[in-house]
């Protein structure tokens, strides 16, 4: 879930699930920017036309591990959920730009927003302050109506997932 004031769409992206250099259709994985449950996450440069994106636009892609996709009726949520997402447009929500599978990668292609995350923020202060707990309620609350709103529960809300672009007044 992103900040308020995001790099256009057609600068940054994500992908993720493959080792940095390999290709996966239109994108090229350059790095690794985390890892979870349900699979990896990358950023990836997309290196020809597609999703609607310029060539060069840096995305993150998240490649789904082989063992959620066992879980019956995992794959069909998967889909439906990125087709919702790809229907979301608010300021405070990355967007899903392309959802598919290659040679049994199954991925998600979603904007990407460099910065800090609300965990490494957290981290980084000793005290917390008042006034940012409320802002980042207020916009992670803002974020989580426009999902709501499209139908889709947000599964996995962590304060891993919540980045601010730029740096944090604190």
């Amino acid at each position: 879930m992103g900040g308020s004031s995001r790099q256009s769409p057609d600068e940054l992206v994500i992908l993720s699930g493959m080792e940095s250099g390999a290709a996966l259709g239109p994108y090229q994985i350059d790095r690794e920017l985390g890892s979870g449950g349900m699979g990896k996450v990358y950023a990836a440069e997309l290196t020809r036309d597609a999703a609607g994106l310029a060539r060069e636009t840096i995305v993150a892609r998240k490649v789904v591990h082989p063992h959620p996709l066992e879980t019956e009726g995992f794959f069909k949520r998967f889909l439906r959920e990125a087709q919702i997402g790809q229907l979301v447009r608010h300021e405070n929500v990355v967007r899903t730009l392309d959802c598919d599978a290659i040679s049994n990668h199954h991925f998600l292609v979603v904007e990407y927003v460099e910065g800090q995350t609300l965990a490494e923020l957290l981290c980084a202060l000793d005290r917390v302050p008042e006034e940012l707990c409320r802002h980042v309620g207020r916009e992670v609350c803002k974020g989580l109506g426009a999902i709501h709103d499209a139908g889709v529960v947000h599964r996995d809300l962590k304060s891993e997932n919540w980045s601010s672009p730029g740096s944090v007044d604190t």
